[in-house]
């Protein structure tokens, strides 16, 4: 810079300062403007629910269909949707003309509000919910679940909703009745079944089900249906005891067809195990194993052993089942089915051997009695004095011309004593025998004679027996005997 004058200094200066000028300008064309100042963010607006209705018919809403109340278009639409948002807002009755503003009954939990706009026949109602992404879905989901609650609340049933951790989260009026102890007692179960409480003294059949989050409990008193059992259970044990020495054997089926009682006399007369018979078996595998034992005839048809026993069953329950059963052993039992109530049906067993042996050993001495009297010369004829013939031998049958049917029916007093009036005609004398033969005449022995077909006389004697009995002879008199006296 030496030798500069200081002109040309000067000039130099001049220049850069326009160069710098120049540069300067150059950088803020170049450069973009300073932003200015922006405003403050607007407040995002609460999510609303909007319904118009003119002349109290609902023309346009923004909510979606399946949210609004049921019922609409068919009548008072804002009569409908007033009711519909009444139990969430205290609404005026009839609602005020202008702009109303109503908040909900509970501020504190539900910061929801309700705006209702009357302008002439025109009105507007405004949902709005700051904590609904859509106000008329969450509304009409809270309208179900106070209706649930509401029913909930009218069941006489405890009713608990408990989270994941065991607390619980809701529970109905009846559940919060209870005392602490049989909440406790009753919340404590984790698995369905019956328990009892205490205060006061109660059962309790509880039901859980599973549900998202959570679990509900339903506890029902069934107090009196446990009485009831208890009673019942008291009452087949007095049985039991009542039925212990009892020599019938008794068992009792439950409509489940499963043993429910039974007494010692069964064990006796069937040889089973009380074991088996204390594990209540079914009631094939109980004939089964009477069949194992010869304790009951041998099915004819093996293959339809069920269906013969279901048959039993059947009958048991109408009351109609009564067989003798005549066993290998040389046995014989009765068999009665009775039915029961509830579907129960009972079986009882009876050894008759020693009455059919005694019934059998009669029979026996009344066909070696009537073969002996078969072959005596006099016509014999046995009668009850309070019934009729009992007992004719075939002598007396042909005398008195009695056929086979008569004979064998038991011929009442009157009815023998007319047949035998017509083949004999003796009027007295056959009166006698009636008056002799009824329950208020004399009981005496008596004899007489009437004439015959064939001219010979017949003999006839009326001699007591046993008491209530009598024998009428008849027989041939000797044509050269004189007649005796009628009676004796």
């Amino acid at each position: 810079m030496a030798g500069l004058t200081l002109a040309e200094m000067l000039a130099l200066a001049a220049a850069a300062m326009v160069i710098a000028a120049a540069a300067l300008w150059i950088a803020g064309a170049l450069l973009p403007p300073p932003n200015p100042a922006r405003p403050a963010p607007a407040a995002p607006p609460v999510p609303s629910a909007r319904f118009l209705l003119q002349d109290g018919a609902l023309i346009d809403t923004d909510a979606p269909e399946e949210a609004l109340p049921p019922g609409l278009g068919t009548g008072d639409d804002r009569a409908r949707l007033l009711r519909w948002l009444a139990p969430r807002f205290a609404l005026p009755d009839p609602p005020h003309a202008g702009t109303q503003r109503h908040a909900a009954r509970d501020p504190g939990t539900d910061p929801a509000t309700l705006e209702i706009e009357t302008v002439g026949a025109r009105t507007c109602l405004t949902l709005r919910d700051p904590r609904a992404a859509c106000p008329a879905t969450h509304h009409a989901l809270r309208t179900r679940l106070a209706e649930r609650d509401a029913a909930l609340n009218r069941l006489a049933m405890p009713v608990f909703l408990r989270d994941d951790a065991g607390r619980v989260t809701w529970q109905n009026a009846a559940a919060a009745a209870l005392s602490q102890a049989d909440r406790t007692r009753l919340l404590s179960a984790t698995a369905p079944g019956r328990t009892a409480v205490d205060d006061p003294p109660r059962s309790f059949d509880l039901a859980l089900h599973g549900i998202a989050g959570g679990t509900l409990l339903f506890a029902t008193d069934i107090t009196t249906l446990a009485r009831a059992e208890a009673a019942r259970r008291d009452f087949v044990q007095t049985l039991g005891r009542s039925f212990a020495d009892l020599p019938t054997g008794l068992a009792v089926f439950d409509s489940a067809r499963r043993l429910a009682m039974f007494n010692p006399a069964l064990t006796d007369l069937t040889g089973l195990d009380p074991v088996f018979l204390s594990n209540r078996p079914e009631i094939f595998a109980f004939f089964d194993r009477l069949r194992d034992r010869q304790v009951m005839p041998e099915p004819r048809d093996y293959a339809g052993w069920r269906g013969q026993i279901d048959a039993m069953i059947r009958a048991a329950r109408d009351g109609q089942y009564r067989e003798v059963w005549n066993l290998v052993t040389g046995r014989t039992y009765r068999v009665t089915g009775r039915p029961h109530p509830d579907g129960a049906v009972a079986f009882l067993i009876e050894d008759i051997s020693d009455a059919v042996s005694a019934t059998r050993h009669q029979r026996a001495e009344r066909d070696v009695l009537a073969a002996a009297l078969d072959r005596v010369d006099e016509a014999v004829a046995v009668l009850a004095r309070e019934g009729g013939l009992l007992f004719c031998n075939r002598r007396f049958a042909t005398l008195a011309r009695l056929d086979a049917q008569a004979r064998a029916a038991g011929l009442s007093h009157t009815a023998l004593i007319e047949t035998c009036r017509r083949r004999f005609p003796d009027d007295p004398l056959w009166r006698e025998v009636a008056d002799r033969l009824g329950p208020d005449g004399p009981h005496g022995a008596m004899t007489g004679r009437i004439a015959g077909a064939d001219g010979r006389d017949i003999a006839l004697s009326l001699v007591p027996l046993a008491p209530g009995t009598a024998m009428l002879s008849l027989r041939r008199a000797p044509p050269a005997a004189l007649r005796p006296a009628r009676s004796a």
